[in-house]
């Protein structure tokens, strides 16, 4: 999620996970096979010390039955308020928006990479669905058959069922917002 500690919705994520478990009532164990992670990264989560993927918390939302968003916001928040679940030194990902309808949930994020920053994606779901669009700078979007580059006003849908890559190969911020359309599982990447 992050790469120091010092987001806050680290401790609302451990809160949110060992609460959400325990009203199911799974052991850590039951949780970590059901979401395909280790026992070990689970207890790590829910005591708030471990630095864990966004396709992780994924997984574990889909697991409980959650959405993405209601695994990062905090209990008694208003659930539309923007949350940043990703950050290292100049480049985050903050959470806008995420409408859940039956087993699809639609999202939007607004991202920025510092100069020669990159963020690698694990896949989404099967039949999941991103559209970028660049608001400044240079995207350079690595995806197994083809790679993009992208520039202010440029914008690109794309399947996100696979690993990809977010790069800024410019020397100035790369900002850009992504809309996520998940298939099957609720949560996003």
């Amino acid at each position: 999620m992050t790469d120091s500690a010092t987001l806050p919705v680290i401790l609302t994520v451990s809160a949110n996970l060992r609460a959400a478990r325990q009203r199911k009532g799974l052991s850590q164990e039951k949780l970590a096979a059901a979401a395909g992670v280790s026992r070990r990264m689970l207890v790590n989560i829910e005591a708030g010390e471990s630095n864990v993927s966004l396709a992780t918390l994924d997984r574990l939302a889909s697991a409980l039955g959650l959405s993405f968003a209601e695994l990062v916001h905090e209990a008694g928040t208003d659930p539309a308020s923007p949350v940043r679940v990703w950050q290292r030194s100049d480049s985050h990902g903050t959470l806008l928006q995420s409408v859940r309808q039956g087993r699809q949930t639609v999202e939007l994020w607004q991202w920025q990479l510092g100069a020669g920053e990159r963020y690698d994606a694990d896949a989404d779901p099967a039949g999941s669905h991103e559209i970028v669009y660049v608001v400044a700078g240079t995207l350079r979007l690595e995806l197994p058959e083809e790679v993009r580059q992208l520039s202010a006003g440029d914008s690109i849908a794309y399947a996100s069922d696979c690993r990809y890559t977010y790069l800024n190969p410019g020397s100035t911020p790369l900002v850009f917002t992504k809309n996520v359309l998940l298939a099957g599982a609720g949560t996003a990447e």
